[in-house]
């Protein structure tokens, strides 16, 4: 069982040729990402990373507050794991990283990370 201060991290990898899955939020079933639109975000997505241009394609408010004394430009693949945790996510958060990859000029991979925020659930009133 992971730890309460560390984020829950999935990596996935695609067998090779199969299309960009279309992820959907496990929290209310919305598509994080539509084709010809960008991201889709819901009130859960945190962020969306694409290592292809090493750069978040979303982030929402809160990552971008809990992230405020980081370097985003430097993130990588690597360390992204311990950056999530070093901004305080605790098992609250599921990143999922999917690599998936086919062929362009010869064979060719491409890796991105979702990231959804249990903690904006809140109790019934």
């Amino acid at each position: 069982m992971a730890s309460e201060s560390s984020p829950q991290y999935a990596r996935v990898e695609q067998p090779f040729g199969c299309p960009p899955p279309i992820v959907h939020c496990p929290i209310c079933g919305n598509a994080s990402i539509e084709e010809g639109r960008g991201a889709t975000p819901c009130s859960h997505l945190a962020f969306i990373y694409v290592e292809a241009g090493d750069a978040f394609e979303y982030t929402s408010d809160v990552f971008r507050e809990r992230l405020s004394q980081s370097d985003l430009e430097s993130v990588d693949l690597e360390t992204f794991e311990q950056m999530l945790a070093e901004a305080g996510y605790g098992n609250n958060l599921l990143a999922l990283e999917i690599t998936y990859g086919g062929m362009a000029c010869g064979p060719a991979s491409s890796t991105v990370v979702f990231g959804f925020d249990y903690s904006t659930l809140h109790e019934p009133t």
